[in-house]
């Protein structure tokens, strides 16, 4: 579908160039290390405002070289997989062909190439790829991993991840499939056929075969030719000691298999079968069949249809408790060898500034092979946290629809309406404080925290816990000591009852003033008992964004890619589930990214089927481009009681009538990403094709949305858009410039034969926007006949304007040396620039035990077993105070998380920031002024752990150990400027850290920070 022109202006290139030679500079950093670069304030007499932060786990990290010890790896080898290789990669808009001869060919090379590596090595491998990623996993000392590092053989050794899941109602109408005038009547001949000849791959925690929405599908099948034609795939029924837990495929369920590289099938199913409820629930939103009849707790509610109901699928279960990296690349080189066309990965990433690593990249090769990836935001909104940052991934954010279940609790004389979906029953009912153990701390007590729960005083009871914790985790100990349902009342005032989920026992959730209601009542009672009605469903308007969906901007890229892409439903989504583990029920209600993605995966199914030809970066950019931003009344959407924004949707709501008939699509092919990537700080890791392709802004990708995170004055940005429809068309532009800015396009109007692409420059120009702010706009192409409307191709524009396009941060090694820092300016003037520290670290160590991978309370910290605090009183003139873990400090398999409060007067915390990503790369960074609280918890690890917490307090002055160089130039806005650094006398193995700081004719505008490890 043509190619999009790479054409930008030199400044443009320049800038990218010049923002990544710094970081570059650096050592070279593992595949799955992760970094927050963030600039520190300038320095002033009073301390600067703290940010507002949530009890919400803000994913942070800091980029470090590897120091490789024992433990898993991921070696990827320097030959191109399958996927991407010149002579077997698939043409666009199709897929491998597994039977040609060059591919079996290569194979065999690869495999002969792999043999040489692992038999040179000496090396037992545990996992073998060569798809999407070129390979093997293996457990090696951290010689063995240093010594492969260093061959030119091997292009990384990786340090193993644990990935994290994303934590009818029927949405189908909502979406706009079901009904008359639905797609799956109008694209298709009904849902029976909505979703034919295509296979939705749903990476997960495994299936549960025997669930209704996974029954066979009537036969023969219409489709089963291009079926057949394209699976490879086979039913791995398992080898489970209890043959019930093994599984059995069927027409609809085709394929199924399980990876486990490191042995956790010891505490599971070994099998497909899953043991969760994750994945059971994802797969049969996808594509589970339609109108299946669905019965809760006894009671009919309706039926359920997946998205794609006569769509197949494969499950591969990857997840046993977490999701290890090596069998999530294992699963996607399965999924694509066995000829998926969509993927769904409900799995969290690091929600970090880098966004390469082993899974990204299998990623990568998977969609450049012709298959759609759709991937979950994440559930730690609303700061930043957005996961799955890559441009070819698709990248959903969770909203409501229109419907949802409530019921009546009654106590007493009284009644509530309370969020539930359960059918009428009797309980009695205590206050957590009443059925803790003796001695429980009572903050613990009333949210159930872990461990809290006396069986003796819960068995038999509905147990009534101030929210806190993850209302599985709640219901799991409920379950656990006997109990027979959880009632969680809201710990503060946040509306109106709202989280519908179904788990190990019946989940009701009530309101903040209700719930003090309910919990005074039964403090009044010696024997209280309440009542329940069965669940009904009321309408609602929507969408509206959840609180827990992650939002942007994105770190990665540095900012320059708006993600999320898309939002879905994934509030009170009605889906399969495993009976075992939920009252014997066969669906449940959840929430969460995890089940909006589902929705956008099966969505692609859909376009899939109607459009076999199409690429997986068209589906996406027909699913983006006719979104809507508005809910049901007309009205913009909503995220707590204020408008949403491109950062919280992406692109808006998808519409599943307008995606099939897109008008325009916005097309980027690999070698394009890997150009972005080379315009990104994360050109290091594919360094060898940076040489080759060079590199692009990251705002230059062809991608169906616009962003530009350090707009200095005015700047260009090219797309080209490509005529799918089957008619001439003849489009002009229509341009809603963000608020402060003037933006104008070198084409208004142009004419398309199918299949043929324009391409046009927008020119983004400040006039009085403030800088430093965001602001939101966007571009449509409009296609009318007379008056009608036929088609509308929007894209939203999200610009921050800056006085300096400066790097962030920069990292270098050595006692002493030299560098440059470059940038360009957004104002005309004097650029000043003057240097804070070099200050070497404090370093606390702390002996941790015990670690049980519970969620930390953030909300009501305490020390234990696994965390600890350390206190920390800082001037109001520091440059910047930082707190961090490294991964070189520990060993392999650890995952410390940070949590930073301010401590008041009187002793009160306040929770001002977290980083709580994968592994121990944690990095908090804050002004002075304020005395700290630093709590540092032991997630997953060794026990004993020797926990090694680094704190810098950077002083507002000069120590002598840094140096810019000139301290002031004159600058004209978008001219570039250099800098040189140097610094001298550091002591050795301590890790430094100081700022450079810039000023516009005096005024302090912006600091780079410099991190030197000697």
């Amino acid at each position: 579908m043509g190619s999009p022109s790479l054409r930008r202006q030199g400044r443009a290139s320049a800038r990218a160039r010049a923002r990544t030679r710094a970081v570059l500079a650096a050592a070279a950093v593992p595949l799955v290390a992760v970094a927050l670069t963030a600039a520190a304030a300038p320095v002033s007499a009073e301390p600067p405002t703290l940010p507002e932060v949530s009890p919400e786990y803000l994913k942070e990290g800091a980029a470090q070289p590897i120091d490789y010890k024992d433990g898993n790896y991921i070696v990827q080898l320097a030959s191109d997989p399958i996927a991407t290789h010149e002579a077997t990669a698939p043409a666009e808009g199709e897929t491998i062909d597994f039977e040609a001869a060059a591919v079996e060919e290569y194979r065999e090379t690869l495999a002969d190439e792999r043999e040489a590596v692992i038999a040179e090595y000496d090396v037992d491998t545990t996992a073998e790829y060569d798809t999407v990623l070129n390979g093997f996993a293996a457990n090696l000392t951290a010689a063995e991993a240093e010594e492969l590092a260093a061959s030119d053989k091997v292009a990384a050794v990786v340090p193993e991840t644990i990935y994290q899941p994303t934590g009818a109602v029927d949405t189908t109408g909502f979406l706009g499939l079901s009904g008359d005038d639905g797609s799956w009547d109008e694209e298709f001949t009904g849902p029976s056929d909505a979703g034919e000849g295509v296979i939705v791959g749903v990476l997960d925690t495994g299936i549960w075969p025997e669930n209704p929405a996974l029954a066979p599908l009537s036969e023969p099948r219409p489709d089963q030719a291009v079926i057949d034609a394209k699976w490879n795939g086979e039913c791995v029924t398992g080898v489970d000691e209890d043959p019930a837990n093994n599984i059995e495929c069927n027409n609809k369920l085709i394929g199924a298999r399980y990876f486990d590289t490191w042995g956790y099938a010891e505490e599971g199913f070994a099998s497909p079968r899953d043991q969760d409820g994750h994945g059971t629930h994802t797969a049969t939103t996808a594509a589970g069949n339609y109108k299946t009849k669905v019965t809760i707790d006894g009671k009919k509610v309706g039926t359920f249809s997946g998205l794609a109901p006569a769509a197949r699928v494969a499950a591969y279960k990857v997840c046993w408790g977490g999701c290890p990296g090596a069998d999530l690349v294992a699963g996607i080189e399965a999924a694509v060898n066995d000829g998926v066309d969509v993927i769904n990965f409900s799995i969290g990433s690091t929600g970090t500034p880098e966004f390469v690593d082993s899974v990204s990249i299998a990623f990568f090769n998977a969609a450049a092979a012709g298959v759609f990836v759709a991937a979950s935001a994440g559930n730690d909104g609303p700061t930043s946290t957005v996961d799955h940052q890559e441009p070819w991934v698709t990248t959903v954010g969770a909203s409501s629809h229109d419907q949802t279940f409530r019921t009546e609790v009654e106590f007493g004389r009284d009644e509530i309406d309370a969020a539930a979906l359960v059918g009428s029953a009797k309980w009695y009912v205590k206050n957590a404080v009443d059925a803790a153990y003796d001695g429980t701390d009572p903050a613990a007590a009333a949210r159930c925290d872990a461990g809290t729960l006396d069986p003796a005083k819960t068995e038999g009871f509905a147990i009534i816990c101030i929210r806190g914790n993850l209302f599985s985790d709640n219901a799991a100990q409920v379950a656990a000591a006997g109990g027979t349902a959880l009632i969680v009342r809201d710990q503060s005032d946040r509306g109106a009852a709202n989280v519908v989920t179904s788990q190990a026992v019946p989940v009701v959730h009530v309101s903040y003033a209700d719930g003090i209601e309910l919990a005074e009542w039964v403090d009044s009672k010696s024997n209280p008992r309440i009542e329940v009605e069965t669940s009904e469903l009321r309408d609602a308007n929507a969408p509206v964004m959840a609180a827990f969906s992650s939002n942007g901007p994105a770190l990665a890229a540095e900012q320059n890619l708006l993600k999320p892409d898309i939002t879905a439903p994934g509030v009170e989504v009605l889906a399969g589930i495993t009976p075992f583990n939920h009252a014997g029920n066969d669906f449940a209600n959840a929430q969460g990214t995890s089940m909006s993605s589902p929705h956008i995966a099966g969505l692609a199914a859909l376009l899939k089927s109607a459009n076999p030809e199409w690429s997986p970066m068209a589906v996406k950019s027909a699913i983006m481009t006719t979104a809507y931003q508005t809910d049901q009344d007309g009205n913009p959407i909503q995220r707590g009681g204020a408008d949403a924004t491109p950062f919280d949707y992406g692109a808006g709501h998808v519409d599943a009538r307008a995606m099939f008939d897109p008008g325009l699509v916005y097309e980027s092919s690999p070698t394009e990403w890997i150009q972005y990537i080379c315009g990104t700080p994360e050109a290091s890791k594919v360094q060898s094709y940076c040489d080759a392709l060079g590199a692009i802004d990251p705002s230059q990708l062809n991608y169906p949305s616009v962003t530009v995170a350090e707009l200095t004055g005015t700047y260009e940005v090219t797309r080209t858009v490509t005529n799918v429809s089957d008619k001439k068309s003849t489009y002009k532009a229509e341009i809603t410039a963000p608020a402060g800015f003037e933006v104008t396009s070198d084409v208004t109007k142009f004419t398309l034969k199918p299949g043929e692409s324009a391409t046009y420059t927008l020119t983004i120009t400040r006039t009085d926007a403030a800088f430093d702010e965001w602001s939101f706009g966007d571009v449509t192409w409009v296609e009318k006949k007379g008056t009608k409307t036929v088609h509308e191709v929007r894209s939203p524009i999200v610009v921050k304007p800056v006085q300096l396009a400066a790097a962030d941060e920069a990292s270098f090694t050595g006692a002493s040396g030299s560098a440059q820092l470059d940038g360009t300016a957004g104002f005309d003037g004097t650029l000043g620039a003057t240097v804070s520290g070099l200050v070497p670290s404090e370093v606390k160590t702390a002996t941790l035990t015990d670690p049980d991978s519970s969620t930390f309370p953030s909300d009501a910290p305490v020390e234990n077993s696994h965390a600890v605090s350390y206190e920390f009183t800082t001037p109001a003139d520091a440059a910047l105070v930082r707190f961090s873990t490294f991964d070189a400090d520990h060993p392999a398999g650890t995952d410390l998380d940070l949590f930073v409060y301010t401590k008041d007067a009187e002793g009160a915390l306040t929770l001002v920031g977290s980083s709580a990503s994968g592994g121990t790369n944690e990095t908090v960074s804050l002004p002075g002024g304020y005395t700290f609280v630093v709590f540092v918890d032991e997630w997953a690890g060794p026990s004993p752990l020797e926990a090694k917490l680094h704190a810098w307090v950077v002083p507002g002055a000069d120590e002598g150990n840094l140096a810019v160089d000139p301290a002031e130039q004159s600058v004209a806005m978008g001219d570039e400027y250099s800098l040189g650094l140097s610094w001298s006398g550091l002591s050795g193995g301590q890790r430094f850290l100081g700022t450079v700081n810039y000023a516009a004719d005096g005024t302090g505008i912006d600091s780079t920070i410099v991190g030197i490890t000697t």
